[in-house]
């Protein structure tokens, strides 16, 4: 299976570094399907279509063996899983589109001088995993909503509609933290 992943990249150091992600990372997907699906031979086609994705995107990895790429997998395994098992249940509907909401600059300017920055990762990481991935890959990994829709499988105004959800809420919890309100 491989083979036919590594004929979609065309730069050799993009087909090392795939080959690497794909041996250090495709027992953790499948597994990560698995408890998402519940069954095997879904879970092996959702890992299928998530390596397809991640082949796509084989030149935005930087390394293969760290954080920001093991949670960048998990994201894609974990969305192609839930994109699959909606699919089969046919009991999701798509969300409505919203403005995304500013942050003003004087909490953003305490966030960076109060080494916030850490907490913000802590807060997007505890959110709702549909907003923390978006946010993820939106503010931490710099993926634009064309991009975020593409790795996530879901239209890009799902994409808009996560990340400003989950802005709004991590406002609310960053207001409550620093004491004041944002707008």
């Amino acid at each position: 299976m491989l083979t036919i992943y590594l004929a979609l990249i065309d730069e050799p150091s993009d087909k090392e570094k795939f080959t690497a992600v794909y041996n250090l990372y495709k027992n953790m997907m499948f597994r990560k399907a698995m408890s998402i699906l519940h069954n095997e031979s879904i879970a092996e086609e959702a890992v299928q279509e998530s390596f397809l994705k991640i082949a796509k995107n084989i030149s935005k990895i930087s390394s293969p063996d760290c954080i920001q790429t093991r949670n960048f997998i998990v994201i894609i395994v974990r969305n192609t899983s839930l994109n699959m098992l909606k699919s089969e249940h046919s009991a999701f509907s798509d969300e409505l589109d919203e403005d995304i909401p500013d942050m003003s600059m004087s909490v953003l300017n305490k966030v960076i001088s109060d080494d916030g920055y850490e907490y913000l990762l802590k807060l997007i990481d505890d959110l709702d995993d549909i907003y923390s991935d978006a946010l993820t890959l939106k503010l931490v990994m710099g993926y634009s909503s064309e991009e975020i829709s593409e790795v996530l499988g879901v239209p890009k105004n799902t994409v808009i509609s996560r990340v400003s959800r989950g802005k709004k809420i991590l406002q609310k919890k960053l207001e409550e933290y620093y004491g004041e309100e944002m707008h």
